[in-house]
């Protein structure tokens, strides 16, 4: 017979489960796929190339010396998370919701449908937590981890002049050019990063002000050909793609995601007002870190996204379910994006 609380079991269960909203992971973090480590820091090389070209020189003279492009290094300890929960034989002996007074149900049969669910919302919880790292690094250039016994900064050296809010123009005021905006935003990015941004993610205020712009709805309906079409389609995930704008070249999604901050209030994963401006093509990754436990270190799985771990208590009798994951959103080349208030 399998046992179900056995750590290879729940980390099968683990791996196929359904997730939560993970829209910015997916779009600018090599699509959330991970990359794991087996030492409790990970290495982040940030390169900020110049374009330098080679210079003229006399042919009977010394060729001149290129210099590498500097590196920056830095050497990050990704903050741990390991949310658990526990079960009391109460909740395994009493018959569930929904279920039958005649079931004939085990006990050992509801406690597996139990660590299911439980296993579901404590990777839920994590994901979310990634999904709101990647919202930081691409809003501000920096994660502010703060928690129990914690209380760090990772600053990915992203430029001030990709952290934007417009002092006039706001794309809800009369006479504001979103349009333009994008296109000098998008430049921008070329210029400082090598990288052509081809994706623009608005909040829900951006995506009002923007699609009831004046200006935009002039140059949309005189010049629709060369312009692109604004035509939302709703996709999974609480997305929206709203069109295509051939000038700039930017594909163009409303995101509706929350999450609950400390003080346990709904905030918007996006800042209200906010947009992102970036690249698909960089190198970004979801890192993780070591596994710091002796359980996954003596079986082998200290590198992992996950590590589900159970166990039970004497006194009080419990059995307590932990879900272990030390993510960092590695934002490897931080001007390749902008983050604009725009409303």
């Amino acid at each position: 017979m399998t046992d179900i609380f056995d750590t290879l079991t729940m980390l099968e269960a683990v791996e196929q489960m359904a997730t939560p909203r993970r829209f910015l992971m997916n779009t600018f973090f090599n699509g959330g796929a991970p990359e794991t480590f087996g030492t409790e820091t990970v290495s982040i090389d940030i390169v900020k190339g110049q374009r330098k070209m080679a210079p003229f020189v006399h042919p009977t003279l010394p060729g001149s010396v290129s210099q590498r492009t500097g590196i920056n290094s830095s050497t990050y300890k990704p903050p741990y998370i390991q949310p658990k929960r526990e079960t009391r034989a109460e909740l395994i002996l009493k018959r569930g919701a929904g279920e039958t007074p005649f079931s004939t149900r085990t006990p050992l049969e509801r406690a597996g449908e139990l660590l299911g669910r439980d296993l579901v919302d404590l990777d839920n919880e994590i994901t979310r937590r990634e999904e709101w790292m990647c919202a930081q690094a691409l809003t501000t250039g920096r994660i502010r981890v703060v928690g129990d016994g914690v209380d760090d900064t990772i600053d990915f050296l992203m430029e001030d002049t990709h952290k934007v809010t417009l002092a006039t123009g706001r794309w809800n005021t009369e006479g504001s050019d979103p349009i333009t905006n994008m296109r000098q935003w998008r430049r921008l990015i070329a210029k400082d990063s090598g990288r052509s941004a081809n994706v623009a993610v608005l909040s829900a205020e951006a995506q009002d002000a923007f699609q009831s712009n004046k200006t935009v709805l002039a140059q949309l309906n005189s010049r629709r050909v060369d312009m692109g079409l604004i035509k939302p389609e709703e996709l999974p995930d609480g997305v929206t793609y709203l069109g295509y704008l051939n000038d700039p070249g930017i594909d163009l999604y409303a995101y509706d995601e929350w999450y609950l901050d400390a003080a346990g209030d709904e905030q918007p994963v996006i800042p209200a007002g906010g947009l992102i401006l970036g690249s698909t093509s960089t190198r970004n990754a979801m890192l993780y870190a070591a596994i710091q436990d002796l359980e996954a270190i003596e079986s082998g799985l200290v590198e992992a996204a996950r590590f589900p771990k159970s166990w039970v208590t004497q006194e009080p009798s419990v059995r307590w379910l932990k879900l272990q994951s030390a993510p960092l959103a590695g934002m490897l080349e931080p001007n390749a994006f902008l983050y604009a208030k725009v409303v």
